[in-house]
């Protein structure tokens, strides 16, 4: 008998301990859930705030001190946000964003966010106006900081480009100038910029680069808290 009844004690204990794993299990499950939602609807907004202009929402989806790179800017978010101010007061250009869905990795408070992005943007030509259509990867270090997730870098990855006519029937040999001299990720982008003043960043990152590789090195090291 004494033995029957420290096996059901035993059995009572392990049912027990389980249970608390389970329950653990589960909020710690609820809490990744609502993270990466967070994190999901920041990115999202980003895109949003940016495409229509508010600014000051634009700023607040990242830290104090949070860096943007990208072809054309790479530094503090504030002074992103002023330059993309000053770009959009000029009128040249229609911008617009369309994010996939990201991929979310979270340990404990930091996190890292990868997705995909198509920059479109409409700027007129001396022969008319163009379309040129880039793919990237935003790769974003997340951190959470007084309950809440918000940007601390922010790196663009470059993959592809184009360029398409809108009011004529076809682009004229001059849209093809000078290509050479810039990546083939983003050539059309970047001739674009030239034409309108803006130089191409030095740290711009390719896709299949060793600066993209570096770029994953230090996405991991984040979440283990480098």
């Amino acid at each position: 008998m004494k033995n029957i009844v420290v096996a059901l004690a035993a059995l009572f204990a392990f049912l027990a301990a389980s249970a608390v794993t389970r329950a653990d299990a589960s909020r710690e499950g609820i809490e990744d859930m609502m993270a990466k939602a967070e994190i999901a609807a920041l990115v999202n907004n980003w895109g949003f705030y940016r495409d229509q202009e508010r600014w000051g929402e634009l700023s607040s989806v990242f830290h104090p001190g949070g860096t943007i790179s990208i072809s054309w800017y790479d530094g503090p978010h504030e002074g992103f946000v002023e330059a993309s101010r000053m770009i959009a007061a000029n009128g040249s250009a229609l911008l617009k964003h369309q994010f996939g869905v990201p991929s979310i990795r979270v340990e404990g408070t930091r996190a890292v966010s990868e997705v995909n992005v198509v920059i479109m943007v409409r700027s007129s030509a001396p022969a008319g106006t163009v379309d040129t259509t880039s793919h990237a990867r935003f790769l974003d270090l997340l951190e959470r900081r007084d309950g809440s997730w918000k940007i601390q870098k922010r790196v663009a990855v470059y993959e592809k480009d184009r360029i398409d006519p809108v009011d004529m029937p076809a682009l004229p040999a001059a849209a093809f100038e000078g290509l050479d001299e810039f990546p083939k990720e983003l050539r059309f982008l970047a001739a674009n910029m030239k034409k309108a003043g803006i130089e191409l960043s030095k740290t711009v990152v390719l896709d299949k680069s060793p600066e993209a590789a570096t770029l994953y090195e230090e996405g991991d090291a984040w979440l283990g808290g480098a």
